[in-house]
């Protein structure tokens, strides 16, 4: 898990990459529940196996895949960022 932040001060936009195989997923940095960023307490926030995102704040948890709510409020999950990855290994956003 990597977490990239673009901006600074106010305006910055900080989102989540997971990596699992040759598969990337990313997240906007920011709990659903808690409206501050899932780092906001620390930057470890992938479980130890690796399948879950746990909010640094609150600890509630999100599939690490879909970004589906595991515990917490459950009614809210994680907010999907379009990416891919092209040939080279590059993560490309959009």
């Amino acid at each position: 898990m990597r977490q990239l932040a673009f901006g600074a001060g106010r305006r910055v936009f900080s989102m989540l990459l997971v990596r699992r195989g040759g598969a990337v997923r990313a997240f906007l940095d920011a709990c659903p529940h808690a409206f501050l960023p899932l780092t906001w307490r620390g930057r470890s926030v992938l479980s130890a196996d690796g399948q879950r995102l746990v909010c640094s704040n609150h600890f509630a948890e999100f599939d690490a895949d879909s970004g589906s709510p595991i515990s917490g409020p459950a009614d809210c999950g994680l907010d999907p960022i379009p990416v891919r990855v092209e040939a080279d290994g590059t993560v490309v956003m959009g």
